[in-house]
């Protein structure tokens, strides 16, 4: 029976453009092996090391992936990024998100055209600061002219601790800029008048409405929105940070293996040096026989 060369052996990692897989690697984890025919190891690295990645930036609300470089700073890679770069395409968003919030992107005070979202907040009484309820429902607010000129009005329409209301809004209106870290967008407007549970003109929904996947990822955070998250999450934020870092480093292991193959072979290698290779067919060495030992 003859043997094969560990030279002989079939090497799926070399059969098709080297190039190629390692850009598909380098871009999507486990996109190369695919690509090559490795089929079940491809699946592993692709829900493994991008399902962990994600589910980081879920558990940090989106405020995770980020590059943030000290002003003046030589390196405009910070540490916390390059570990999030290995991770592939889901992080290079945040190289140019910083360009983009820079550039006319400023808070809301007046509306340009109609809003309408949803919206989770709290209705506060301006006088006391006092939260009168949890509110959830929608927004549907648009551009008036008002008795001084621009404003915005509309109208809530949800619950109130678990009570269906409709607020009329009008007046004093505030919106978080387009471009910001998190999925969540502060909006705060005035209540117009009265309304048949009570509620005083003096008050005012304060809350969050959803913000774009496109205008919110990897987007870098200003240091309050960043001391608000931590501070409210805790270790939730630095779990989801530990995530996309192991995941990042472990699709560098993972590139690795597209392009030069598994890190020890097939498993069947000879690893003590100058020991000649064994065929496995050759009949076992005979044994030298012992002479007995002579008893007394």
């Amino acid at each position: 029976m003859s043997t094969v060369s560990q030279d002989e052996r079939r090497k799926p990692w070399e059969e098709h453009n080297v190039f190629a897989s390692l850009v598909l690697a380098v871009l999507i984890p486990g996109l190369g092996h695919l690509y090559q025919g490795r089929t079940i190891k491809g699946l592993i690295y692709l829900f493994g090391i991008l399902g962990l990645f994600l589910w980081g930036v879920v558990l940090g609300e989106g405020i995770v992936v980020y590059n943030l470089p000290e002003r003046g700073a030589t390196r405009q890679i910070t540490l916390h990024y390059a570990a999030q770069l290995g991770a592939g395409a889901v992080s290079y968003p945040a190289l140019w998100q910083t360009r983009r919030m820079a550039k006319d992107n400023h808070a809301v005070r007046q509306l340009e055209r109609p809003l309408s979202a949803k919206f989770s907040g709290h209705l506060i009484n301006m006088t006391s600061e006092k939260v009168e309820g949890h509110l959830i429902g929608t927004v549907k607010l648009e551009p008036t002219k008002g008795e001084y000129g621009a404003e915005t009005a509309g109208v809530f329409t949800g619950t109130l601790e678990g009570k269906p209301i409709e607020l009329p809004l009008e007046g004093s209106f505030y919106l978080d800029p387009p471009i910001a870290a998190g999925f969540r967008r502060t909006l705060k407007c005035n209540v117009a008048a009265a309304t048949e549970d009570g509620s005083s003109p003096g008050t005012m929904i304060t809350g969050f409405i959803p913000r774009s996947l496109v205008n919110s990822y990897g987007v870098p955070p200003d240091p309050d929105q960043l001391q608000e998250v931590t501070g409210r999450l805790g270790k939730q934020h630095e779990l989801a940070l530990v995530f996309t870092w192991i995941a990042g480093l472990l699709n560098i292991l993972a590139i690795w293996d597209c392009v030069q193959g598994p890190a020890y072979g097939f498993g069947d290698e000879t690893w003590t040096k100058n020991e000649p290779e064994k065929d496995p067919t050759s009949a076992p060495a005979p044994v030298p026989a012992t002479n007995p030992t002579p008893t007394a």
